[in-house]
């Protein structure tokens, strides 16, 4: 880890502070979940809404723009469903390929998706969730985790490509982690999904409105699933 110079020393409190911000929020949210109008099934979007709006704060404050975060057009807009179908083959694969690979090792229990069981065969819900999960999950955790926390763990790390692909890395195991509401096994497929975003927004030149996209996509059809899926 390089943080010898001003840079890299303001990006590593850019994440203190992000973190910081999103820890506390998730504390607030449990001390008042009584009184929130949503259920388990929310849990935690207050903690990804508050870091995403830490992000672009420190960001506008710093000087910088929101293309500094991924908001850029792309260079040619008949390109982005191209990369969002791609990014959505490879994450399909990786969800499915990487199980495989862990499993010689240990037993991956699948990920506890029971604070959903609402939406198994629930149209309304499955419709409200479709709807929701790209504003409060989509939109935010790539502002958080890709447009953010790789810029800035890339400057801690040395800025160099080498740099670039830790960054994309960790942010995938800290994503993965905050899963841990899905179990053992959510947090593996998360830190999987993280990767294969993180890895995207690289590759796609670092625009975030493609990612966003696929992340979207992705949502809708785990919706789709379990709407489809027979009662727990």
């Amino acid at each position: 880890m390089v943080i010898g110079n001003k840079s890299s020393l303001a990006s590593l409190v850019d994440i203190v502070v992000v973190v910081a911000v999103s820890i506390v929020a998730f504390l607030g949210e449990l001390a008042a979940s009584d009184h929130l109008p949503w259920g388990e099934e929310a849990r935690g979007v207050l903690a990804v809404l508050a870091g995403a709006a830490a992000a672009v704060a420190i960001t506008l404050g710093r000087g910088g723009r929101l293309a500094d975060i991924g908001f850029r057009r792309p260079s040619r807009w008949a390109t982005v469903p191209v990369w969002v179908f791609g990014i959505l083959v490879v994450f399909v694969v990786a969800q499915n390929v990487a199980p495989l690979l862990v499993a010689p090792f240990f037993d991956l229990p699948q990920p506890d998706m029971s604070r959903y069981d609402v939406v198994r065969g629930n149209l309304a819900a499955a419709l409200a969730l479709a709807v929701v999960l790209p504003l409060t999950a989509a939109i935010p955790e790539e502002i958080l985790y890709r447009g953010f926390l790789i810029e800035r763990l890339a400057t801690v790390f040395g800025g160099t490509t080498g740099a670039a692909v830790s960054a994309v890395l960790v942010q995938a195991l800290i994503f993965g982690s905050v899963h841990f509401q899905w179990g053992l096994g959510g947090i593996f497929a998360t830190s999987i999904m993280g990767a294969v975003w993180g890895f995207a927004y690289l590759l796609c030149g670092r625009n975030l409105w493609i990612v966003i996209l696929a992340h979207s996509m992705a949502h809708i059809a785990l919706v789709t699933q379990l709407y489809f899926s027979p009662p727990a």
